[in-house]
């Protein structure tokens, strides 16, 4: 099974040991589990479900920005660049501004259903970016985001 490379679509609890989109050579592999050398120069079992085959190219998010003025809005837009050049979108909001806009006394129907919406701590620059950041890592980005047309 040598000279075999897989690609980390996911790093899960191993952040200390994978990186997303690099590749790795398979070591071995038993009972569902490549093992590999990571990042932290170890050797370490690690689940194929963290794993695309062969040596795959992944979006990384380059870089976001807020489009709404944090202050002015309880649901904020926000854009996402990645690494080749495409764009995507989401929501953000903080419960207490949730709580802001559930006070609204036009709001009808009383209730919503918005499936890219992530509910952060507080709208901070660095948590946000931090946030963004896992979700990236964890693969996740794309599916809480919406493209941008």
């Amino acid at each position: 099974m040598t000279d075999k490379l897989i690609t980390c679509k996911i790093v899960g609890v191993y952040k200390h040991a994978l990186t997303r989109g690099k590749p790795y050579e398979i070591i071995d592999y038993a009972n569902d589990k490549y093992r590999i050398i990571g990042d932290h120069g170890r050797r370490v079992w690690v689940s194929q479900l963290y794993f695309d085959m062969g040596k795959v190219l992944l979006l990384h998010m380059k870089e976001w920005k807020f489009d709404d003025e944090i202050k002015d809005w309880d649901i904020i837009e926000v854009t996402i660049t990645f690494d080749n050049g495409t764009r995507r979108w989401c929501h953000m909001t903080t419960p207490e501004k949730l709580v802001e806009h559930f006070k609204n006394p036009m709001m009808d129907p009383p209730g919503f259903f918005m499936k890219h919406l992530i509910i952060m701590k507080s709208l901070e620059i660095t948590e946000v970016e931090q946030t963004l950041r896992y979700l990236d890592s964890q693969g996740e980005l794309e599916e809480a985001t919406k493209p941008l047309e």
